[in-house]
């Protein structure tokens, strides 16, 4: 009996450890990439227009484009202070992932990176 309350203990702080956070109106539409920076040495500037759009629905779901050709569609979420490196950060998953990006995002800017040495981070410009 005791290994079973020690099993519901431990399995109650794993599944409410890590809440979904509600989606952020700030996030809802399109949203095109302007830089991408970080790797080995990687540092791109992408001018409006460029067509490498992430489309982001009040239903959580969401499109990729690249270069205007749909590229990924699906589902996401975003879980706060889900991030082992940086806990106070949110992290955006795709798809049923279990691997995210941190994401970021203001009234004009988005950005979708990650905290690992090298790792490449993309920021979009709201367009709509």
């Amino acid at each position: 009996m005791r290994k079973l309350l020690v099993s519901l203990a431990l399995t109650t702080v794993i599944f409410t450890s890590c809440k979904k956070t509600e989606i952020s109106p700030g996030l809802i539409g399109k949203w095109e990439l302007r830089h991408a920076s970080g790797g080995w040495g990687h540092d791109s500037t992408y001018v409006a227009g460029n067509g490498n759009i992430y489309q982001f629905n009040p239903d959580s779901t969401y499109k990729l484009y690249d270069n205007g050709a749909l590229t990924s569609s699906g589902r996401f979420h975003i879980r706060k202070g889900n991030n082992f490196q940086v806990p106070s950060l949110n992290t955006i998953y795709f798809d049923n992932s279990a691997y995210g990006d941190v994401i970021e995002i203001n009234a004009t800017k988005l950005t979708i990176g990650t905290t690992i040495a090298d790792g490449v981070a993309y920021e979009y410009v709201k367009i709509k």
